[in-house]
């Protein structure tokens, strides 16, 4: 899954009732289940209540923050799981404070003894199953009704070079002068195939040494400006490859 795939559809209606009418049936769930001794707190239905409430206002916090923090990471070379990592245990903080605080008010009897670092686990390890649940579920949804594009005739016309290679989930867009096309193949495939006389850059991209014109920064990142004006950011662990190349100026 792609960073970029998310622009479209997240913030939308229907994407918050999907979102939440997971997130309600998860808490639900765990409710039945009881985990972490929460069993042991007795009334079934209050149970179910204290998980699917935490489990919506946790879907919601994620909601709000989660794809912007993770796409900010993720824009600075950051592995896209490890970005997602990072952003739930950060959020996961302030989550637990609320879960603690609202679980203290309902059995002040049974919670008294927890401590913050065990409110926290409690709250993190949840949140790291539903929302890889929810992960799936929206990838298996995408996979469904993404439609197969189509090549266009001035598609299937377009000749020269491939100056750079992209990323796109389980295609790759192949850019030449001329324009783009896109191609249903694995990225390293594809750098197999047209990757030749350039370096990957990018954990989504490949671009041709010669048609790199220029090289801009901004503070600690680096970007690389391509023939057909095309932007293409360098990953902070390609940036030695790419000085090897004299494609980027030296350390200041």
């Amino acid at each position: 899954m792609r960073i970029e795939g998310w622009h479209g559809e997240i913030g939308g209606a229907r994407w918050w009732a999907r979102l939440l009418a997971f997130a309600a049936f998860a808490g639900a769930l765990m409710g039945l289940f009881g985990p972490f001794g929460s069993y042991l707190n007795g009334g079934l239905l209050v149970l179910v209540l204290h998980w699917t409430l935490m489990s919506m206002f946790g879907a919601v916090v994620c909601g709000l923050t989660l794809p912007f923090m993770v796409r900010w990471l993720a824009r600075r070379g950051f592995p896209l799981w490890f970005a997602l990592l990072i952003s739930l245990a950060i959020v996961s903080l302030p989550m637990s404070v609320v879960a603690a605080t609202e679980a203290r008010w309902i059995w002040p009897w049974q919670t008294g003894l927890l401590r913050a670092p065990d409110w926290y686990v409690q709250t993190l390890l949840p949140s790291l199953i539903t929302v890889s649940g929810w992960l799936l579920l929206e990838y298996a949804r995408g996979a469904r009704t993404r439609p197969v594009p189509i090549a266009q005739p001035e598609q299937v016309a377009l000749a020269g070079p491939v100056l750079c290679l992209q990323m796109e989930d389980h295609y790759v867009r192949v850019h030449r002068a001329g324009g783009s096309t896109l191609e249903l193949m694995p990225f390293q495939d594809a750098i197999a195939r047209y990757g030749h006389g350039g370096l990957q850059v990018h954990r989504s991209w490949w671009v041709a040494a010669d048609a790199v014109v220029a090289a801009e920064r901004d503070g600690r990142n680096w970007r690389l400006r391509l023939s057909n004006d095309l932007v293409v950011p360098v990953a902070r662990n390609s940036v030695a490859a790419v000085r090897q190349r004299s494609l980027i100026g030296p350390e200041s």
